[in-house]
């Protein structure tokens, strides 16, 4: 069956949730009303800690957990020195964050001691080794002090004291954070998680138990994005964000087509073209296959609704993918598909187009057709935050 491609978007939307300057503009009052170490907070250092959090792998750990975390810290009317300590943890503490990446507080206590000659000030020893430690200590919420503690609970806030509605909204957020991940990996890692943050935190049980259950019954919405990819360009690219706001998530699969392999070479191709899409995506769940399309969506449904997703360019290749409809149709009749028009301004754009292209010098003037929304992922620290 083919369905109409909807207008709303899977990601859920709430009131009350500001805009990027209006949540900027907020942060940067709360730290300029407790400004105990007299930082300079109009300096460049402090955009680039807002530009990292705007990251688009980011779902959860944003500029407004970050307005949210400040908030709190605020209300709990601690002296001006703890309170300015707090909200400087809450600045750097998921500045570096990769779902992928097990030393995510690590480097962000990296970042903290790398940004601080940029700040106007220097910070007093114990502060910075304050800081710094409960940075580090947020790597499953150690409480190693009762400030440590006061922000952890700043952090975990939704996780303590969230309705119903603000605990699905997160793990939603936390599920598009680690769409990279399949779902049995998923649903074994968040499992863990729940049980470790029940022992941490004994009160907020009840709410755990929800989000395993949760967790047990919900299938996702899940888009298979399939082609040969060969290469993934930015015409892909525009579909696969087209299908995100369709789906709770979407899998790459890059396919072999026969007809575009030389014979015996296809798996090497193949592997090939699986490790440039991986490293163009590197916060989505690609994956390789060679067998019929009906069996990968037999494999993927599982655990999830799916749905394949095709591009189009034209109406030529909308008769060749309605006739493959027909075909999966009638060996697997529970398979339904979306298919989602390129825009105008990439039609010309095809991955044959640009394998022609790699028999010339182009001088790099051929990178405009590769995607580059997540080039910072290979960036150093010192690239992106100095």
């Amino acid at each position: 069956m083919t369905t109409i491609v909807p207008t709303s978007l899977a990601e859920p939307r709430f009131l009350g949730v500001g805009d990027t300057e209006t949540l900027k503009a907020e942060i940067r009052s709360m730290l300029s009303a407790n400004n105990f170490f007299q930082l300079n907070f109009d300096a460049p250092w402090l955009e680039r800690i807002f530009v990292a959090y705007q990251q688009p792998h980011r779902y959860f750990h944003t500029l407004n957990h970050l307005f949210e975390i400040c908030r709190l810290i605020c209300k709990f009317g601690l002296g001006r020195q703890s309170t300015a300590e707090l909200l400087l943890v809450a600045l750097f503490h998921d500045v570096y964050w990769y779902p992928q990446d097990t030393k995510n507080e690590e480097n962000s206590a990296r970042v903290f001691d790398l940004m601080q000659p940029a700040m106007g000030n220097t910070l007093p020893e114990d502060a910075r080794k304050a800081v710094r430690e409960i940075i580090i200590s947020s790597k499953g919420q150690k409480a190693i002090s009762p400030i440590a503690r006061r922000f952890h609970e700043c952090d975990c806030d939704v996780l303590l004291h969230g309705s119903p509605v603000d605990l699905l909204a997160y793990e939603f957020q936390i599920f598009r954070e680690f769409q990279g991940l399949n779902m049995v990996e998923y649903r074994k890692g968040r499992e863990g998680f729940f049980n470790r943050f029940s022992r941490r935190f004994p009160e907020c049980k009840a709410n755990m138990r929800f989000l395993v259950e949760y967790l047990e019954r919900r299938r996702p919405r899940v888009g298979i994005y399939a082609g040969s990819f060969n290469p993934f360009h930015v015409g892909h690219m525009a579909i696969l964000q087209k299908a995100e706001l369709m789906f709770d998530k979407v899998i790459v699969a890059v396919g072999i087509n026969p007809e575009k392999n030389l014979p015996g070479s296809k798996s090497l191709v193949g592997d090939a073209n699986a490790l440039q899409v991986r490293e163009l995506l590197p916060f989505h769940e690609v994956i390789f296959f060679d067998n019929l399309m009906v069996d990968l969506l037999d494999k993927e449904s599982e655990f999830c609704d799916v749905t394949l997703v095709r591009g189009l360019r034209n109406g030529y290749d909308l008769d060749y993918e309605m006739s493959q409809q027909c075909f999966m149709q009638e060996m697997r009749p529970e398979t339904h598909s979306v298919y989602i028009p390129c825009d105008k301004s990439l039609e010309h754009i095809s991955s044959s187009a640009l394998r022609g292209l790699r028999h010339f010098d182009c001088h790099g003037k051929e990178q405009i057709y590769f995607p580059h929304l997540y080039d910072y992922y290979n960036q150093s620290i010192e690239e992106l935050f100095l």
